[in-house]
């Protein structure tokens, strides 16, 4: 699919896409990491996920003429292969496997929604914090030798992802390390194997 595509490079900070907007396109990362967030009224931001290489969006966008449901944005420099909404829709049309893959995609996305509105029904901060946290390591994280997984985010990625100020999110983490879920370190955070915590 990215054969299909024209090449574009955006700056850290650069919008890709509006919640709102129709996209004509569906975008494929091809290099660096982009931000899925939304914004409030009073103009809180709130980190759904990241978006790595290799990963589509806009697919439903594009399959279903629906609005962008995020904003996305440029997290350092960044590159991706535009596919035309028509190109696209005419490999799947072409390609039983094509499809396939597409419905695949749809499907993980679907379970990954379901698992980010659990993740914001908990009540207490700490709660909320630790879900965010396995829903965030599940999505972009780095599984290492010994079952833990290992996530690149900063305080204010996690404050953006569960609604609070920086203090009480640096707050939670402290306690969730002091009672071994997790392992704090420079700009990552390292979580316990399910079997672990």
């Amino acid at each position: 699919m990215r054969t299909l595509g024209r090449r574009r490079r955006y700056a850290d900070g650069a919008t890709l896409a509006q919640r709102g907007q129709p996209m004509s396109s569906v975008l494929v990362l091809t290099r660096g990491r982009l931000r899925s967030m939304t914004s409030s009224a009073d103009g809180h931001e709130h980190l759904i996920r990241w978006v790595e290489p290799g990963e589509a969006v806009g697919v439903a966008s594009v399959l279903a003429q629906l609005p962008f449901q995020a904003d996305l944005v440029a997290s350092g420099s960044c590159e991706v292969s535009s596919i035309p909404g028509d190109v696209f829709i005419a490999a799947i049309r072409r390609d039983s496997e094509v499809g396939l893959a597409v419905a695949r995609f749809l499907a993980v996305r679907l379970s990954e929604l379901f698992d980010h509105i659990a993740a914001q029904a908990q009540g207490r901060l700490q709660d909320r914090l630790y879900a965010s946290l396995h829903n965030l390591a599940a999505e972009n994280g780095e599984r290492l030798r010994d079952g833990r997984i290992r996530l690149r985010v900063t305080q204010q990625d996690l404050s953006e992802a569960v609604g609070a100020s920086r203090q009480r999110v640096n707050e939670a983490l402290h306690r969730l390390q002091l009672t071994g879920h997790i392992e704090i370190g420079y700009r990552q955070i390292t979580i316990a194997s399910p079997g672990q915590d």
